[in-house]
This record gives structure tokens, C-alpha cells and sequence, in this order.
């Protein structure tokens, strides 16, 4: 019972090792995960492989490469329509909704496992250019 109790107590000195920064990217990652399974899984499915040429896979790293963080939070909040098919936005989603998906995108798949932070969210959504 002392082991388990000092294996306990240890684990939780760890955890209170991270920084404010590593919690909060934590926390983005776990929310953004729920948000996306909420709002994005259905079409882009759970493992980001979307639906042939329906709905396009989102855990290609040619996406993050050729698509900016400010591009994807728009497209996100204002969706888009063109050649190759539709996007609907989520009109509903707020900047911080937004950047805690972003983040979780970039965790899963992604080459930069940073948070999107909710200034830079806000930011890109008051500069959006187009809005469905």
C-alpha cells in the first residue's frame, strides 16, 4: 500500500512539473479534440481520412504545408465553395473554438506542434477576406 501511495505521489509531483504554457497546450489539444469530433469528424472522419473526393483528408501533410493557420480559421468559421466542392461553415464556432481545433489538427497531423493561440484565432478572423 506505501508503494502505490508513493508511486502516487510522485506521479502527481511530476504532473505539477509543466509549465502554464504545456497545460495550456494540453488543454487545447483535449478540447480541440472534442470539438472536433463534434463539428468536423462526421465528414473528415475520425482518423482525418475524409470520404474519397466527397470530404478531403485533413491529415495529408501536403494540406499543412501549402494551407496558412489564418486560412484554416477561416476556412473553418466561413466555409467555402469551389471547383473541386463545398465546405460549409460553422458560424457557430468563437475564436477560441476555433484555435483549440486548430491546435488539436496540428497535434494529430501536423508538422508544428504548437498551440494556435486564441489572439492569432481572433486575429485571422477579423482579416478574413471571404465569408460564404
Amino acid at each position: 500500500m506505501r508503494k502505490i501511495s508513493a508511486f502516487i505521489l510522485l506521479a502527481v509531483g511530476l504532473a505539477s512539473c509543466e509549465s502554464k504554457e504545456e497545460i495550456l497546450y494540453k488543454q487545447y489539444v483535449v478540447e480541440g479534440r472534442v470539438l472536433y469530433q463534434t463539428h468536423c469528424a462526421n465528414c473528415h472522419q475520425e482518423n482525418g481520412s475524409g470520404l474519397k473526393d466527397l470530404y478531403p483528408a485533413i491529415s495529408q501533410a501536403s494540406l499543412w504545408k501549402s494551407m496558412k493557420s489564418d486560412e484554416l480559421t477561416c476556412l473553418i468559421k466561413w466555409g467555402r465553395k469551389g471547383t473541386k466542392g463545398y465546405m460549409p461553415g460553422n458560424t457557430k464556432l468563437q475564436a477560441l473554438d476555433i484555435a483549440e481545433i486548430q491546435t488539436f489538427l496540428r497535434e494529430q497531423w501536423g508538422t508544428q506542434k504548437t498551440i494556435y493561440s486564441l489572439d492569432s484565432a481572433r486575429f485571422a478572423l477579423k482579416t478574413c477576406k471571404s465569408k460564404l
